[in-house]
């Protein structure tokens, strides 16, 4: 009996100290996760500062500032796209887990989904989406952005299904639902996308929470 009792104790002692490497771990990836967003958010105020000055710039003197003008937009397309992968890998990873955008359940999750088609006038059609998530009936394409402008919100809702449905064509009666994430959106984007039925999502520590409080349209 106090056999059972000892072996009864250190299994529930190795549960607990592994349930505490677990919060551990949990933890630092937290702090790591908060770092990454709180060193995009100061590389987004770098990139509005070295914008202003680029404006400022051409507009003193457009011949003798040529050089630097094409250094600097090489510079801001990289911070741009180093952003933009930051913010899809955040809300592909969140998405994945949880599994469910609009109030719907999706059993399969991919990110960077893409295919090209010739189309009966002769031209090419390519597309690249970043986060797409299905079920049997539903599909619902989220596209990510560091900061969401109105454009965004108005190319999304205006092509996106449409190029989808051309290009995979095995869901051309499934309905569809579009989503925006992004880790800071305008005040038009917002309007637009209630406009347009369209689910916002955004990062609030480490989780993400929906930014709209309407209801997300099936097209």
């Amino acid at each position: 009996m106090e056999d059972e009792k000892l072996n009864w104790a250190n299994v529930m002692r190795g549960f607990e100290e592994s349930k505490k490497r677990n919060e551990e771990l949990a933890a630092q990836m937290a702090a790591q996760l908060a770092a990454q967003a709180a060193l995009m958010a100061e590389i987004g105020v770098r990139m509005d500062a070295m914008l202003d000055r680029l404006e400022k710039m051409f507009a003193e003197s457009k011949v003798e500032q040529d050089a630097q003008t094409a250094a600097m937009r090489a510079e801001v397309a990289g911070i741009g796209k180093s952003n933009g992968m930051f913010a899809e890998d955040v809300y592909f990873r969140a998405l994945w887990r949880r599994k469910e955008f609009a109030g719907i359940h999706f059993d399969d999750v991919s990110d960077r989904m893409k295919s090209k088609i010739m189309l009966p006038d002769g031209k090419k059609l390519e597309d690249e989406f970043d986060i797409v998530m299905t079920n049997a009936a539903s599909v619902a394409i989220v596209e990510t952005k560091f900061r969401a402008r109105e454009e965004d919100v108005k190319e999304l809702a205006e092509t996106v299904a449409k190029n989808f449905r051309l290009l995979f064509p095995a869901y051309k009666d499934f309905k569809i639902y579009l989503g925006l994430g992004a880790l800071a959106f305008e005040d038009k984007a917002v309007k637009k996308a209630r406009e347009f039925g369209i689910g916002l999502i955004r990062r609030v520590e480490d989780n993400i929470v929906y930014a709209a409080d309407w209801e997300v349209k099936a097209y």
